[in-house]
């Protein structure tokens, strides 16, 4: 402030600002902190950047500020040197450029913060005390066992407030009428309506009874319970929330990749503009030729920061994630938060995801059979909007036909693959895949599946055995009722069962491109527009020269622009109803809606699989790997008899793979594993250990 101050009141009047203020030594003494403790983050990145020919933003900044320090130090020793009229030193340039990129990056960090309000709100919304029952007590053993009736447990006398850090699992804790569920459990005694909206993203309120599942931060609007605690810490879903959200904000989507690509080029280039700018202006401009050099190549260095362009696709990502966390839809990846919008072809699962998951009353428990099961509020509507916007539908059943035949008719769906085996599912994603990639529908490899589109593959499921086809699937969609390793081996947790939430899913997916598209548009006009006027295209019609300082704020006011259209992603409504958008080309003429004689295509899955080889092998005798059986070098069969390649069983999708020198191989614990393809080999990286004791 005392260097930039004086400078500014300099432009309106002489008289205003004491000559001593202006000694070029003490502005030295004022800014070299500036340059080398303040700008010492910008220094230690850029300099080496630039070193191993990889430049980035802080490349520029650390070349520009340099050039104009060394040439104010220089100034302060041989001025005389200098010609008439370059002997100001730009000092103030220096320092407010230096100030002007870490407010900046203050800026950003608040935004980054801003973003993930909307999970963070949750934890600070978390009661602090909770109200337990002593486990001594013969009310609470009574309650453990099920055996207390009536509500003696409501009389705070049987109760104590304790610190909710100090609650451990299997505790017995008392919730109230208008408090917030501390922790996660399970209800033991009295009934309540409670508010989950801000888990699943729904505003009805959800009955829970005895036996019934309670999470942390939702609210009992009505009733009074006892819950046992089942999960704290890290273990709660709030917990998990806020750590698939982190590590989602922490990926990057392929547009991402594309910018930073962008970016180690458009730096170099920035840089050889900057050294033509100078060159001209000494060649050609008028006098004082040295200083109109300098200024205009350190304002292009300046100008040119590409700050904007590595902030448009995260800051978007980071708001998408924590708006798909309030409207119960969890990213875990900002690739499937990409890719989503692609998706052409969404494969259901059945029992659990559009069905409620309900055993028939006479069935065997040993054979559970669900021919009365029904179907869950939401499929038909969800499946509809799909249809509607020209995705294709597919659902996986291990019912008979004539079972799944009638839920397919029920809800709309468009092609019923039936009798489906239990580690099935990833083999008719793959198939679905192949018939995509190679329009070979008919070929011996992939059977026929009834006019696939192009596009992604999704697969939505609840099961331990959805695991594989979720990981196999371009995108992989969880039912948040279902199990651990479902939601684990996804890209996309819908955390009610509601099938709305796909569409959601969509529809955010949707919204996230465009705001990525308007930030990079922002991003990239700016550098147009901006970079001409640095260089002093202006100059000979205005007379007009872009300061260093305002470049500087220039440079910084891109990257508000950006932290403001991202927030605006807080805004958007995530309708459940109808898709935002017309998948390409939209329906094919020849489509018919499902009527009352079921959908039109129906396959049976008999069992016989397509191997690497081009053989068949019956699934039945298939086997999967196992924690105690893992597929690797040393645990091979041959393929046939008449072939004596070897093959091995990928451990995600359960495919037949070959072994030889052009399989996609991963180490884990100095075991190799073979997979069909990247995409399956990437998600077992993931997490090796899920698809290992599966």
């Amino acid at each position: 402030l005392p260097v930039f101050v004086p400078m500014m009141l300099m432009l309106v009047s002489h008289s205003l600002v004491p000559s001593w203020l202006m000694n070029p030594w003490l502005q030295a003494i004022l800014i070299t902190p500036v340059m080398f403790y303040c700008g010492a983050p910008i220094h230690r990145v850029g300099w080496p950047a630039l070193w191993h020919r990889s430049p980035d933003m802080n490349s520029l900044v650390a070349l520009g500020t340099t050039a104009a320090y060394l040439y104010s130090i220089a100034l302060c020793f041989v001025s005389e040197l200098m010609p008439e009229g370059s002997r100001e030193p730009y000092f103030e340039s220096v320092g407010v450029v230096i100030t002007l990129v870490l407010v900046g990056r203050l800026l950003e960090a608040k935004a980054r913060e801003g973003t993930g309000k909307a999970v963070q709100s949750l934890i600070k919304l978390r009661p602090r005390v909770a109200h337990i029952l002593d486990v001594g007590t013969p009310l609470a053993k009574d309650l453990a066992a099920g055996k207390a009736s009536g509500d003696g447990w409501l009389d705070p006398a049987q109760s104590q407030d304790i610190d909710i850090d100090r609650v451990k699992t299997g505790d017995l804790l008392v919730i109230r009428a208008g408090e917030r569920i501390p922790l996660d459990g399970v209800v033991l005694a009295g009934e309540a309506s409670v508010d989950e909206s801000m888990i699943t993203g729904e505003s009805v309120l959800a009955r829970r009874g005895v036996g019934e599942p309670l999470t942390g931060a939702t609210i009992m609007q009505q009733g009074n319970v006892v819950m046992k605690v089942t999960r704290t810490g890290e273990d709660t879903v709030l917990s998990q929330i806020i750590a698939l959200v982190a590590r989602a904000q922490a990926t990057k989507a392929p547009v991402q990749r594309l910018a930073d690509r962008i970016a180690r080029v458009f730096v170099p280039a920035v840089i050889i503009a900057a050294l033509w700018t100078g060159a001209i202006w000494i060649t050609f401009g008028p006098q004082p030729k040295l200083a109109h050099a300098l200024v205009t190549a350190v304002s292009v260095l300046i100008i040119a920061c590409p700050c904007a362009l590595g902030l448009a696709t995260p800051l978007s990502v980071t708001a998408a994630t924590g708006l798909g966390a309030t409207n119960g839809v969890l990213v875990t990846s900002a690739r499937a938060l990409e890719q989503a919008r692609d998706i052409r072809t969404v494969v259901f699962d059945k029992t659990g995801t559009i069905t409620v998951g309900a055993i028939d009353d006479d069935a065997d428990y040993a054979k559970p059979s669900y021919t009365k099961d029904s179907v869950k509020p939401g499929s038909k509507e969800a499946i509809a909007a799909l249809r509607a916007a020209g995705i294709r539908t597919v659902m996986l059943s291990g019912d008979k036909a004539e079972v799944a035949e009638r839920v397919a008719a029920e809800v709309g769906i468009d092609t019923v693959i039936a009798q489906v085996r239990p580690d099935g599912k990833a083999y008719w994603i793959r198939q679905l895949q192949i018939s995509r990639d190679a329009a070979a529908a008919q070929s011996s490899v992939a059977p026929a599946i009834a006019d696939v589109p192009n596009g992604l593959v999704a697969m939505v499921g609840d099961g331990i055995n959805d695991a594989p086809a979720l990981a196999q699937a371009d995108v992989g969609i969880a039912i948040g009722t279902g199990t651990d390793i479902a939601m684990q081996s996804a890209d996309v947790t819908l955390m009610s069962g509601d099938l709305r939430g796909v569409v959601k899913t969509l529809n955010l997916s949707q919204a996230t491109m465009r705001n990525i598209r308007e930030n990079l548009a922002w991003a990239f006009g700016y550098n147009i527009i901006g970079i001409p006027i640095a260089a002093g295209v202006l100059y000979p019609f205005t007379g007009w020269l872009l300061s260093p300082m305002i470049a500087g704020l220039a440079m910084a006011l891109s990257s508000v622009c950006l932290v403001l259209n991202a927030n605006r992603m807080r805004r958007v409504t995530l309708s459940p109803d109808t898709v935002s958008f017309t998948a390409a080309g939209g329906r094919d003429a020849d489509r018919r809606a499902p009527d009352q004689h079921g959908a039109r295509n129906i396959i049976l899955d008999t069992g016989d699989r397509p191997r690497a080889d081009g053989h068949h092998t019956d699934e039945g005798h298939h086997h999967q790997p196992n924690k105690e059986q893992p597929m690797h070098m040393n645990h091979m069969h041959s393929a046939d008899m008449n072939d004596a390649t070897q093959t091995a069983t990928d451990p995600v999708c359960g495919m037949t793979v070959a072994v030889n020198n052009d399989a996609i191989t991963r180490e884990h614990d100095g075991t190799t594993y073979y997979f069909c393809g990247e995409h399956c080999a990437n998600n077992f990286m993931k997490a090796p250990q899920l698809f290992l004791e599966n």
